[in-house]
């Protein structure tokens, strides 16, 4: 899947959420971040993770009509509310398979205003923007391996990231039980 992707790092993981939620769960714990926001449209499960991640949950982003999902400017309007925007993780959901338009500009915001960007990739795997999976555009993508996904196997997920040290801790992390 890395040679597929073009990741530095893959993991499998036992469903989308299980990775979305242990990727939040590392950059809580070793990269001190503090606060969550994802897109207002998106899956109840992700707010329920946002939530449930240990981060505190501070809102959602308005989407765009045209593609259901945030512009840049909404972004960065919703970000410019923050207090501190540098320990901030953004959950972005590409809809329907439909790679985020803006995803590139929003990528480049959140790295320079040092807000940790996590996809949603769940219904995106082979979603491509500029020869670019999607999942590689911010610090971490999560695919969804789920019956109704673009890939079916039935369950399971996999995590992709080019972020070596986040690759490996979560590698460790979810050996939890081996």
């Amino acid at each position: 899947f890395a040679s597929y992707t073009g990741a530095t790092m893959v993991s499998a993981v036992s469903s989308n959420g299980a990775g979305l939620q242990s990727v939040l769960m590392l950059l809580k714990r070793y990269r001190g971040y503090k606060d969550i926001f994802i897109q207002a449209n998106t899956m109840y499960g992700v707010k329920t993770i946002a939530k449930a991640s240990g981060l505190n949950y501070v809102g959602e982003v308005t989407c765009s009509m045209p593609s259901l999902m945030p512009t840049l400017q909404q972004v960065k309007e919703f970000a410019g509310t923050l207090s501190s925007p540098e320990h901030s993780v953004f959950m972005a959901t590409h809809i329907g398979g439909i790679v985020n338009p803006e995803i590139e500009e929003i990528a480049a915001f959140c790295k320079e205003a040092k807000i940790a960007l996590v996809e949603d990739a769940a219904h995106s795997l082979g979603s491509l923007l500029h020869q670019k999976h999607t999942g590689l555009f911010g610090i971490a993508g999560v695919y969804s391996l789920y019956a109704t996904k673009a890939v079916p196997a039935g369950e399971g997920g996999i995590v992709v990231t080019d972020d070596e040290d986040l690759g490996e801790k979560l590698s460790r992390f979810i050996m939890y039980d081996r």
